[in-house]
């Protein structure tokens, strides 16, 4: 095992007792009703995870996108309401272009944008998570067709409140003519800018998310008492709860298998994989959580909810697994028959 995966498991484990002790349902509520948690978010400075991307020589820990994938998969398990990994993600493109890191949590905008004439931002209304808790944003613009990181001023850009079925504090943002407050060019970018990052990260926190439906599904089996024995000794209830667990274990397999492809540089395929698999296993999966937990897992009052909905949203952010598929599918027609068997099997 390297070092790195060393670190990474060490900030897996840390992260796993803070978000444990710190994640409670009351900070769930508040975070959606758009309160930041800033005792969280600073102990997770203080460790040192909010720059696990960033290489050593910028004061980072030098962690690659597979080392920090068991980071994104906590995140989802406890459902934190911090945006954690699209601060690792943003701190890491800031630090490669060579760009000043501002204090504080940052926003991802992570469909490309258009740089004018002028050097400012041209791309309309986008819909950011966390926009408005913010003092930064990040975002990549092509100028020409070189993507350069732009790093924004959340004071100097007009935001409409956005609702998302995850109730995360979202909003729009209003890009037209907007003057970046530093940018430079980062050509190891592809077109997508930072959209394959962000739909890998997404991936990967829904896998988190799937362990924690087994896990509560298991939970509420073993407990729940129906005609004289716990529901889990049913055979239905059984085969549901398999069925569950075979697709989070293929989900956290291609959250893996994207964040490999991102340092292998095989970045659109690994994203693809990725939310194509795990958006496919998000959506089985929360409909038999569902059925476990029966009208109890619609009361507002249990926990489950706040998974799902997390699911729900997450397979929209970076792109739905059908924009992937098809992107996916385009590039392979276009590649030819012969082409697809060497891909396949590299």
């Amino acid at each position: 095992m390297s070092d790195s995966m060393n670190v990474g498991n060490l900030l897996t484990d840390q992260l796993d007792r803070l978000f444990e002790k710190s994640v409670t349902r009351e900070v769930l509520t508040q975070a959606e009703a758009g309160a930041l948690p800033q005792a969280l978010w600073e102990e997770l400075e203080n460790i040192g995870v909010t720059l696990a991307l960033v290489t050593e020589d910028a004061g980072g820990v030098g962690l690659g996108n597979a080392d920090a994938e068991g980071v994104w998969r906590a995140i989802g398990y406890h459902a934190a309401p911090v945006p954690l990994g699209d601060t690792m993600i943003g701190r890491w493109a800031l630090a490669e272009a060579g760009l000043d890191i501002p204090e504080g949590p940052l926003a991802v905008i992570p469909q490309p944008l258009q740089l004018d004439a002028s050097g400012r931002l041209a791309g309309g209304e986008i819909a950011v998570p966390w926009a408005e808790q913010v003092d930064h944003l990040v975002a990549i613009a092509l100028q020409g067709d070189e993507p350069t990181v732009c790093l924004l001023r959340r004071a100097g850009i007009l935001a409409k409140r956005q609702a998302s079925i995850s109730r995360i504090p979202s909003a729009r943002l209003v890009l037209t003519a907007v003057q970046p407050s530093a940018q430079a060019p980062l050509p190891a970018l592809t077109s997508l800018g930072l959209l394959p990052n962000i739909a890998v990260l997404r991936a990967t926190q829904m896998s988190g998310c799937l362990d924690r439906l087994l896990a509560l599904c298991i939970e509420y089996g073993n407990t729940r008492v129906q005609f004289g024995k716990p529901i889990g000794k049913f055979q239905a209830v059984q085969h549901m709860i398999a069925t569950l667990a075979e697709s989070a274990a293929a989900a956290q397999v291609a959250g893996r298998m994207g964040c490999r492809g991102l340092d292998r540089s095989e970045v659109e395929f690994g994203a693809a994989v990725a939310k194509i698999r795990v958006g496919k296993s998000a959506n089985e999966c929360t409909a038999i959580a569902h059925q476990v937990f029966g009208a109890m897992g619609v009361t507002d009052e249990h926990t489950l909810h706040f998974f799902t909905r997390r699911l729900w949203q997450w397979r929209d952010e970076g792109q739905t697994e059908h924009w992937w598929a098809e992107r996916l599918g385009r590039k392979t027609i276009q590649a030819g028959g012969n082409a697809l068997w060497p891909a396949l099997v590299d």
